[in-house]
This record gives C-alpha cells, structure tokens and sequence, in this order.
C-alpha cells in the first residue's frame, strides 16, 4: 500500500489540474494518506455548482464526476479562494494509474420562465438539479400570502394542488413523492427510514432549512443549498397561517383517495416531515425539478 500511495502522488505532480473554466485560478493540491485534497479559487459575485472530474489518460477522455469527494464540491458554493475539495481516491480502488489530470466544471445555472421573464437559481444536488427558489408563477388558483406581493417576492406563491401539477415551466415539473426520496437520501437519510410516515430522519430537515427567517431561532443549515424557508399556507377558507413558522411543499404522487403527498419543515424540529395531505384546496410552496 505504501508503494501504491507514493505512485499515486507522482502520478499526480506529473501532470498538474488544469480547469476550462476562467471562474476558477491557483488550483493546487496535497496528498494526505489515501486522500487528496484539492484547493482552488473561485472567482465571482454569484454561487456555483463545482463539478470535479478526472481522465487517466492526459484528457483524452473523461469518466463520470468524482463521487468520493466532500467539501467546496456540488451546489451553491460560494466564491473566495482556498476553496478545499478532498477526495477518497483509494476508497473504492486501490491505487490511480495513467497519465492523470483533472478539470472542474463551474456551472452559473439560472431558470428563467419565458412564460413572465421570472429567474430562479437552481442547485444540483446527486443527479437531481432543483429550483432553489420556490417558485413565484401567477396561476388562478394561486396566492400571495396575506394578498401580499412582497410576500410572493421572498416565498414564492401558495398553489392549489391541481395548479400546482401545471405551474412548472417547460422542461420542469413537480416532482413525485419518489422523487423527493432521492434528495432525502442523499442527504444522508436511510432507504427504511425515508419510506416511513410523518417525522423522519435525524437532521435532514435542519440541513434543508434556511440559515435565517424562522421563528425562534429554528433556522437550518441550508446544506443543500435550496434555500427552504417558512412560506406558510393558504387554507381553503381563504386564511393565511404559519408564515416563518413552517412550510409545506406539494409532490405530484397520490396516495389512495386519501390525499397528495406532501414534505413539511417546521422551525421546531430537525427532520423531515412526509404525510398525504387531504385537502387538495389549499395553497402550498412549490419546488420545481428538472425534467
């Protein structure tokens, strides 16, 4: 194993990163242990999705993204310099061979709705690229909360659920229940955990959440970089209630004649609520997914 890691540093050192992108300058790196940890500026006034892949034969092709890595990596990474990327390269192998390089991929990713000229910031999270907003489209059957267009500004609207099916822009839709799994696990919550009703997970919630705007200091993380914040509900009765208290997102999966399935966060709590919801006429926050 001591051979293997002193090939792989020479490996490395033989052909430096490179980057095609001229957001990112002085990519560095270091080996430690079975690790790499790699280091570059990102220069900018936005956030950016940071993709990482590697080709073992001097960049004449290039495999899928590297998947054994954490740090200033995915979505929503902020500029500034020594951004830090580490990379488990021996994890699932054991050792790196060819002539090694290196490029990061930078990606500015913003919707905008030809429908009203709107722009959403988007995130990909694993395989999934979601609206990091919620999503502020006028439809019939849709509200401002409090009849408040500064509210829609921040929130987003509260649709129905059947305008919710519909309100999505072309090449985006709302996503299933099956699909709302998927961000859960790679989250890190558990395949029998996420399946199960009401209260889930551990911290999945809090990770999701806004890092301000809830009450009592019940703010999150934002690790996902979705920007989850406590847009309240439209009640069929017409009231407004629980703006920065709690947020509820549609999914488009039904469940028997009981109702939708739906996702709840509350400012309380740390996890994830998952529970149908029967009552289609109220308004609820809608996230949009990338066909």
């Amino acid at each position: 194993m001591i051979k293997t890691i002193k090939y792989l540093l020479t490996a490395l050192m033989l052909l430096p990163l490179f980057s095609f992108s001229q957001k990112v300058e002085n990519i560095r790196f270091e080996q430690v242990g079975k690790q790499v940890y790699i280091y570059y500026d990102l220069i900018g006034t936005d956030t950016y999705n940071i993709t990482i892949y590697c080709s073992e034969d001097n960049g004449n092709t290039w495999g899928s993204p590297l998947q054994e890595v954490s740090g200033d990596v995915g979505g929503r990474i902020i500029p500034g310099n020594s951004k830090k990327v580490v990379w488990d390269v021996l994890n699932g192998r054991t050792k790196l061979t060819g002539n090694i390089r290196f490029k990061i991929q930078v990606e500015n990713i913003v919707l905008i709705d030809s429908r009203d000229g709107q722009k959403y910031k988007t995130v990909k999270i694993g395989n999934q690229v979601w609206m990091a907003e919620n999503l502020n489209f006028k439809t019939k059957n849709s509200w401002c909360y409090d009849n408040d267009p500064a509210n829609c500004d921040v929130y987003g609207r509260l649709y129905t659920w059947d305008d919710a099916r519909i309100s999505c822009p072309k090449g985006w839709h709302l996503p299933s229940d099956d699909e709302w799994k998927i961000l859960e696990m790679y989250l890190g919550m558990s395949e029998s955990e996420v399946n199960k009703k009401s209260l889930r997970g551990i911290d999945e919630g809090k990770r999701l959440k806004s890092k301000n705007g809830w009450y009592s200091n019940g703010n999150g993380t934002d690790e996902a970089g979705l920007l989850m914040l406590p847009g309240g509900y439209h009640g069929s009765d017409g009231s407004f209630s629980s703006l920065g208290y709690s947020g509820d997102w549609w999914s488009s999966s039904e469940y028997s004649d009981l109702g939708v399935w739906r996702r709840y966060l509350n400012y309380d709590y740390s996890q994830i609520s998952r529970y149908y919801f029967y009552i289609k006429a109220f308004g609820f926050s809608v996230r949009c997914l990338k066909d």
